[in-house]
């Protein structure tokens, strides 16, 4: 039972890790060509400090890799099905009208102010 847990969380940090939404445009950007820091961080309008945080997370949970050349570290995909991935979960949240949040009342649960009792919360 311990191997199915530890499976579902691998599985659940890894959604985590691609779900949050800098990373996600990254990804995206990622998808039909590599690009360095640089590139991502014009792209995004958005500091080159703040790419390079979430690319660290990318590279850790191995959604992307590097590749050093002179200067520049050059970041893409670690496999095209992430590419799919990608796609897929956009149309599927479009055709089905999926992650419109709202509050959850749990009845005896008390106050859910902490966004815990959102049914896909922000972060």
């Amino acid at each position: 039972m311990k191997t199915h847990i530890a499976v579902e969380e691998g599985h659940a940090k890894f959604l985590r890790c691609i779900g949050e939404p800098t990373r996600l445009q990254i990804l995206k950007l990622l998808i039909n060509d590599e690009k360095c820091v640089g590139e991502l961080a014009g792209a995004l309008n958005k500091e080159q400090s703040l790419i390079s945080f979430h690319l660290r997370a990318l590279k850790e949970c191995n959604i992307v890799k590097d590749r050093q050349e002179a200067q520049k570290v050059y970041y893409k995909l670690t496999d095209d099905r992430l590419a799919t991935l990608i796609f897929e979960s956009a149309a599927l949240m479009k055709e089905l009208s999926l992650c419109k949040c709202q509050e959850v009342n749990y009845e005896g649960e008390g106050n859910q102010t902490s966004g815990e009792g959102e049914i896909c919360p922000n972060s």
